[in-house]
């Protein structure tokens, strides 16, 4: 299942900034009246934050519905808004209602930190500045941060975790792991630090390793869907898919709104020939997020390569792969791959020729090799199955 290959499998805690679940004094504020979530709660057109990216500058900044507490956020989680209600803003992607003066602007994060950290040189200014740099993805002006916001106040776990996480975004997977395994010196329970240390293990296919990390992070976190989902990972890579499915169920029993899940789950039934309940999960994952056209490549590549009749429908694969390209703007690798796929499996060879020579053209080198193998099978006249 091509499109939950080395890009797909990975997904998860790897671009979500954190430095553990702190609780905070907003917890104890249940005299807030929670708006009920209602498609008429804001004229979209009139407020320019909907539609908006923010990130939570609070660790455990609880995100509510009127009855319970849906989601405690990592420092530095970054959200887009769908709908506001005075000062609340509507979080889809967890089904529920985060206080916007626990938030800054994605947009203006930096330059509102920067005002901050010239104010105020500070540890902690300098640090939140550097979780709107990750969160922008400047990973080495973010390391300058957190380097300064240790230098001023040396040891802080949280720091010392969050640099990690930029150095495996920059693949400097030992330079992370020094970091990491300075955190959870610091701090054993630090759930978050041992997550992000497996995830440097996975990178560079040290499963062994990686499992340990997992299930520290479990045990000391049992709500912790990222862990669970990632140590399903480990599972997949490890070639153990009944192990994989439970650990990813469970994510998703955590936090049905976790997208990665589904596509993981999913791949994993078509490991073990269960693609009815792999389209199953895509399903549910486009209808969850149908901004994200992943999940809707995902499936096009099942109807494509399906060896089972029943299953096997090149017509859908090739209007939901064409979907998928609109979505990533015709320049995802994998997206453009799973076109070529399913016009073959349509018998439309020219057309997946066409495709086919785009997406190796657009691959890493990581991927030409697999790509180049559907090339061949293209050119020869033969579509590609799983």
């Amino acid at each position: 299942m091509a499109s939950r290959s080395e890009e797909g499998l990975l997904a998860g805690m790897l671009f979500v900034v954190v430095c553990g679940l702190v609780l905070t004094a907003t917890d104890a504020q249940v005299a807030f009246a929670i708006p009920q979530q209602s498609a008429n709660t804001t004229d979209a057109a009139a407020d320019d934050r909907v539609g908006s990216k923010v990130i939570v500058t609070v660790a455990g900044a609880p995100l509510r519905t009127p009855e319970a507490i849906v989601w405690k956020a990592y420092l530095g989680e970054t959200f887009t808004v769908t709908l506001t209600n005075g000062e609340w803003l509507w979080i889809e992607q967890k089904g529920g209602w985060l206080w916007e003066q626990e938030t800054v602007s994605f947009d203006t994060a930096i330059e509102e930190f920067t005002k901050r950290a010239q104010t105020a040189p500070s540890a902690e200014n300098f640090h939140l500045r550097g979780i709107a740099l990750l969160a922008h993805k400047q990973y080495d002006e973010a390391i300058a941060d957190f380097s300064e916001s240790l230098k001023k106040k040396p040891g802080q776990a949280g720091v010392l975790n969050n640099r990690g996480q930029a150095r495996y975004l920059k693949s400097d997977y030992a330079a992370a792991v020094a970091d990491l395994n300075a955190a959870v010196e610091r701090d054993p329970g630090h759930f978050v630090a041992l997550n992000n240390r497996a995830l440097c293990y996975i990178a560079v296919d040290q499963f062994d390793d990686a499992l340990p990390d997992l299930n520290a992070a479990i045990q000391l976190n049992t709500e912790y869907p990222e862990a669970l989902n990632n140590r399903g990972v480990v599972h997949s890579r490890k070639g153990n898919y009944q192990a994989a499915v439970v650990d990813f169920s469970a994510a998703l029993k955590i936090d049905d709104m976790y997208i990665d899940a589904y596509g993981n789950r999913a791949f994993a039934h078509v490991q073990q020939g269960n693609d009815l309940a792999a389209i199953k999960d895509l399903t549910i994952a486009t209808t969850k997020a149908p901004d994200n056209y992943q999940p809707i490549n995902d499936l096009a590549w099942i109807y494509a390569t399906s060896q089972t009749d029943s299953t096997r429908n090149p017509d859908e694969a090739v209007k939901l792969a064409l979907r998928a390209c609109q979505m990533s703007q015709f320049e995802n690798w994998n997206a453009l791959d799973t076109l070529a796929v399913a016009h073959a499996a349509n018998g439309n060879f020219d057309a997946a020729k066409q495709w086919v020579t785009t997406a190796l053209e657009k691959a890493p080198d990581a991927q030409k090799s697999r790509i180049g193998e559907h090339q061949q099978l293209i050119l020869a006249g033969k579509p590609v199955l799983q």
